[in-house]
């Protein structure tokens, strides 16, 4: 057949109007009838034959009709120019003379559209809507044509069995899985069947499918299970109706009334069962098998055959953290060649973060097994670990798990159940698990220990109750703050001491202890203001790991202009203390943090400056008189230092706000308070040590384990160094 040219110009004729609807935003869909069109042809827009393109015609015969509208026909065109610049009209090249057309001012509603259809066509109108199908899919689609495409389906789809079972299959990376679907059908083979999925819209998919027997379903029939890739619906619940193409048209399958609705952790076992009992091509065997090695809430680590075992002796949430995991990986072969940590769409491959540790005791347990001994060619021990997760919270509902890729089998699973616990009291559990003097005590502080205390979100220490005693005034231009950690301390020196120093009797005082405690402290606290005719105003605070958080509740407790700290740790030497240090400090016109020396009890220094050593990157801060008699000092005067002592100073409440008091995120308080007078530097407010100021600091444990105190100052040093070694490195002085 010679090629159908459209001319440029085509004399004005007569013309039929049609019928015809919008099919998204560059094409509509017209209805017409003639006596002869072919199956293919180029139409133009607006009598432009610049405009044009291709187009397939559908087209039937009218029984009954005049010749020249004998045929009747549908097709796709590109929509007309929305300015109404246009003449409304479309050239369709065909054999002989080109057939013009004028469109219908306004289209039709599809529904309507579909309603002539079907009226004209008559019986073939099942075989125009299923070419006008196949048109519709060709191509990208969009929202309208997909609609077109529903209501179509809706006319003509034919019934082809029923979807049973559903279930949506758990999330690797955040990214959907698929969709479980098990039902029966009689119009489809095992393999890659295109689907059109009815969820309120309608979209494509693709499913994975297999088929097995079952003797309730009529010749022909078969069960069928798979996977739904590719579907834009978020769940099985949306799903209602499935249509795919078979041989003798298109079908659709209903979702039963009373399907069964799969939990996601259960998906697996079914893709594993359908595995065993049916069939399919060995590609769609291979995809649903992997998707069927999920967890699916049972340890499979046990049953593998290879000499791969695992245990766990500790999972705790580290609240608004990340999990910390204690346990051991039997694996003398190094068949696992990858851990992860899950939790719905999270995920930490945590064989990349841990620590091996050495567990003896694994290997004892498993040396004279005669399924596993001989794998232990050699007497390694470092069978267990300790990892910190980072970031990693378990999901609402979802399971927490380790996933283990061993080498020829697919991943393995074990489930965990984790405890939740403060940061704080997780890691030191941890450390009083761990010997001081080995190097893997070392390695798990500086990996694992010190980046989850660094990483925690810790909530700061709450005043949760508040009692004055005395003529209390929360907004003098002075006050001191004193607080305690649980330990008990002995209060009736102090409030001795406080009201024989002129200086120190008329300022209000601030106590704050823990709530814990605060009945017995507080009764004691009561009665000896009272004796000593003191003002205090006692504080029972929440969340209080040690004095500094005691101390952070308490200058929040009140409105002194300036606060002079007291740690219960300190206790006094001499009267005047807090006056000659309120001095120094206003010397410097209050920017400052003014701190006394600090004295052990036989009268050896503990704290007298901290200085800045070294230069560049090994610069750091030292105490230098540490141990040093009393008399190495000298005379000296009030100096500048790198950094002052929390245990006892004087400074600007404003100033402490600001910086935003003591850092959570350190075991013991030297750190912490080192962390804050740095702050304050930066800030403007440099320390001074005040020499001729002396008190005594008790040097007695911090953490919970005291033999884990080495290990607790490592983490402590480590997090330090991480937060402040550039800055110290480029320090002056």
């Amino acid at each position: 057949m010679s090629e159908v040219i459209v001319p440029e110009r085509t004399a004005i004729a007569q013309a039929p109007t049609v019928s015809w609807t919008p099919l998204g935003e560059n094409a509509i869909l017209v209805r017409s009838h003639c006596d002869a069109i072919p199956a293919k042809v180029p139409v133009a827009v607006d009598g432009n034959p610049r405009n044009r393109a291709q187009t397939m015609v559908l087209s039937w015969r009218r029984p009954g009709a005049e010749p020249t509208s004998a045929t009747g026909f549908l097709c796709l065109a590109p929509a007309p120019s929305v300015d109404n610049s246009g003449t409304g009209a479309l050239l369709i090249g065909r054999p002989g003379r080109p057939l013009r057309l004028i469109l219908a001012p306004k289209p039709q509603p599809l529904q309507t559209f579909l309603s002539e259809l079907a009226d004209d066509s008559g019986q073939a109108f099942p075989s125009v809507v299923d070419g006008l199908l196949e048109v519709l899919l060709t191509g990208a689609p969009n929202p309208r044509r997909l609609r077109a495409v529903a209501m179509l389906l809706q006319t003509v789809a034919r019934p082809g069995g029923f979807v049973e079972v559903m279930g949506k299959l758990g999330e690797t990376g955040g990214v959907g899985d698929g969709i479980f679907l098990q039902g029966w059908t009689s119009h489809f083979a095992a393999g890659r069947v295109k689907l059109l999925i009815s969820h309120g819209g309608l979209s494509p998919a693709h499913l994975e499918t297999g088929t097995f027997e079952r003797d309730d379903l009529g010749e022909g029939a078969r069960g069928f299970f798979g996977l739904l890739e590719d579907c834009h619906a978020q769940h099985p619940g949306e799903i209602e109706r499935l249509y795919f193409r078979g041989n003798d048209g298109w079908r659709a399958l209903e979702v039963y009334e009373r399907h069964v609705l799969l939990e996601p952790i259960t998906v697996p076992g079914h893709l594993r069962d359908g595995l065993q009992r049916g069939t399919a091509p060995q590609a769609t065997v291979d995809k649903l098998k992997r998707a069927s090695q999920r967890f699916d809430g049972r340890d499979t680590v046990c049953l593998l055959e290879e000499p791969v075992r695992a245990g766990i002796d500790s999972v705790t949430v580290v609240e608004g953290t990340g999990v910390l995991i204690i346990g051991w990986l039997f694996d003398p072969e190094r068949r696992v060649g990858g851990v992860t940590l899950r939790s719905g769409s999270q995920s930490c491959a945590v064989d990349r973060l841990w620590t091996r540790v050495q567990r003896a005791d694994v290997t004892a347990a498993f040396v004279e097994d005669p399924r596993f001994g001989p794998a232990l060619a050699s007497r390694r021990n470092n069978h267990g670990f300790i990892v910190f997760a980072p970031k990693l919270l378990p999901e609402a509902g979802q399971p927490l798990y380790l996933a283990f890729e061993v080498q020829g089998t697919g991943p393995a699973f074990l489930p965990l159940e984790p405890n939740r616990a403060p940061a704080r009291r997780a890691l030191e559990r941890v450390l009083g698990l761990l010997d001081p003097r080995s190097s893997t005590a070392s390695s798990v502080v500086e990996r694992q220990i010190a980046p989850a205390l660094q990483a925690a979100e810790i909530a700061p220490p709450r005043a949760a109750e508040t009692l004055d005693v005395g003529n209390f005034d929360p907004e003098a231009p002075l006050g001191l703050v004193i607080g305690l950690d649980h330990r008990h301390r002995e209060l009736s020196a102090l409030f001795a001491l406080l009201a024989m120093d002129p200086e120190a009797r008329p300022l209000p005082i601030v106590l704050a202890a823990p709530s814990e405690s605060f009945d017995r402290v507080g009764a004691e606290a009561r009665r000896l203001a009272r004796f000593y005719g003191l003002s205090v105003r006692l504080v029972a605070v929440e969340g209080v790991e040690d004095a500094c958080d005691a101390l952070e509740a308490g200058v929040r407790a009140c409105r002194f202009n300036t606060v002079a700290l007291l740690s219960g740790a300190a206790q006094i030497r001499m009267p005047g203390w807090l006056g000659r240090l309120e001095r120094a400090y206003r010397a410097r016109g209050g920017q400052c943090v003014a701190s006394p020396t600090l004295l052990f009890e036989d009268d050896s220094i503990r704290w007298a400056g901290a200085w800045l050593e070294g230069e560049g990157a090994s610069r750091r801060i030292a105490n230098r008189f540490v141990g040093y008699p009393l008399e190495a000092v000298g005379n000296l005067g009030p100096m500048e230092v790198a950094a002052g002592a929390s245990e006892c100073c004087v400074l600007s409440r404003a100033a402490f706000i600001e910086v935003g008091g003591f850092a959570r995120n350190y075991f013991t308080t030297a750190e912490k308070g080192l962390d804050l007078c740095l702050k304050l530097r930066m800030a403007g407010s440099p320390s001074l040590w005040v020499p001729d100021v002396e008190v005594y600091a008790v040097d007695d444990a911090e953490t919970a384990t005291p033999h884990a105190g080495a290990l607790a100052q490592l983490a402590d040093r480590t997090s330090f160094d991480r937060r402040w070694a550039l800055a110290i490195s480029n320090m002056k002085g």
